[in-house]
């Protein structure tokens, strides 16, 4: 009897372990994915890689979404202006918060063609919290932010 229970528990372990995956390479695939929809504005891939109920932040002043609804229209907004920005994922840090949740720390370039000149490029910092539902891995928090330039030396 000892020898099934324990055998029940080991293989109740490795279904557990084998649940949660690989949290980085849910991560980097699924930035992946986001990635390739934003630079294409294909909305409707973008807004497949959020829950219903998902919260978005932006850096932009008034990019604050919640829900497929106000994130959607957002993203539209995002589209039609010109010039279209490019994003590349450069790092990834992620990690299990549970068998269904995973946070993940990005560092991306956003490149935005300049008219007349070397496009330019911000560093975007993301934390985000992904969560897994009906087999699918979606993100139910998506903040991005730009730091702050770096002050001025100090004249002696």
């Amino acid at each position: 009897m000892s020898r099934w229970l324990a055998g029940c528990i080991v293989t109740i372990l490795m279904a557990a372990g084998a649940a949660m995956a690989d949290p980085a390479g849910v991560a980097k695939s699924h930035s992946d994915a986001f990635a390739a929809a934003f630079n294409a504005c294909d909305v409707p891939a973008m807004l497949a890689l959020y829950e219903d109920n998902a919260i978005v932040i932006w850096p932009g002043q008034g990019e604050v979404a919640s829900g497929k609804t106000e994130i959607e229209r957002m993203m539209k907004q995002q589209c039609a202006g010109a010039p279209k920005p490019e994003l590349k994922l450069v790092s990834s840090d992620a990690r299990a918060l549970g068998k269904d949740y995973i946070v993940n720390v990005g560092m991306w370039d956003d490149t935005i063609p300049v008219p007349g000149g070397k496009p330019m490029t911000a560093r975007v910092r993301t934390t985000e919290v992904l969560h897994r539902s009906n087999g699918k891995w979606r993100y139910v928090v998506d903040h991005a932010s730009i730091g702050l330039p770096p002050p001025p030396p100090s004249k002696p």
